[in-house]
């Protein structure tokens, strides 16, 4: 008897969190070792992922839901201007680095474009909350948003690896990256 489709979303749910789990404390972890992480066989792992590049490509694209949610959560436009918004989203982002740094090395989602068109698709929301702030006069209209866009996203992987690494402290994160971007882009 075949299990039932939400029986088997429910499991592939606990696969990818399992792999999230070990993926963020050892990034090169193979398919045999995430299995006996999640307490099953290779085999069964395969039956969800056929590949290591199927599992970090399901990985990227929970992540980018993840990240679509937690800007939709933070944005909360009656709460104030676009600037507000970008900074209760970058708030919301720095603490999602544990689950995520991990994917930032791996080359299958530079290339799949199931995962570059969802990607720009969370990054044309960013895009056009910049270009309203700038609108606003809160950013800098010389600066093209597009490379501010480019400049937060750069930052906050870069943030999310300094927390990793042990170089910059987890409570401060946040409020770094918001001063040194916003700073910096902030209208004269």
């Amino acid at each position: 008897m075949q299990p039932d489709s939400s029986t088997k979303d429910a499991r592939r749910t606990e696969l990818l969190n399992a792999a999230t789990e070990l993926l963020a404390t050892k990034p090169t972890a193979t398919l045999a070792e995430v299995a006996d992480h999640a307490g099953i066989g290779k085999a069964t792992l395969h039956r969800y992922f056929a590949s290591r590049d199927d599992l970090m490509l399901a990985l990227g694209m929970l992540a980018l839901d993840t990240v679509a949610h937690a800007i939709r959560d933070a944005s909360q436009p009656e709460r104030g201007s676009a600037l507000d918004m970008l900074t209760r989203i970058i708030e919301a982002l720095v603490p999602l680095g544990d689950k995520l740094h991990f994917l930032l090395s791996e080359s299958v989602l530079d290339t799949h474009p199931d995962f570059t068109a969802a990607d720009r698709a969370v990054q044309q929301s960013m895009l056009h909350l910049i270009q309203r702030a700038q609108s606003d006069g809160d950013l800098r209209s010389d600066v093209p948003a597009q490379w501010m866009l480019h400049h937060m996203n750069y930052a906050l992987y870069a943030t999310w690896q300094s927390v990793h690494d042990g170089y910059l402290a987890r409570k401060d994160a946040a409020r770094l990256l918001v001063t040194t971007l916003l700073d910096g882009f902030a209208a004269r």
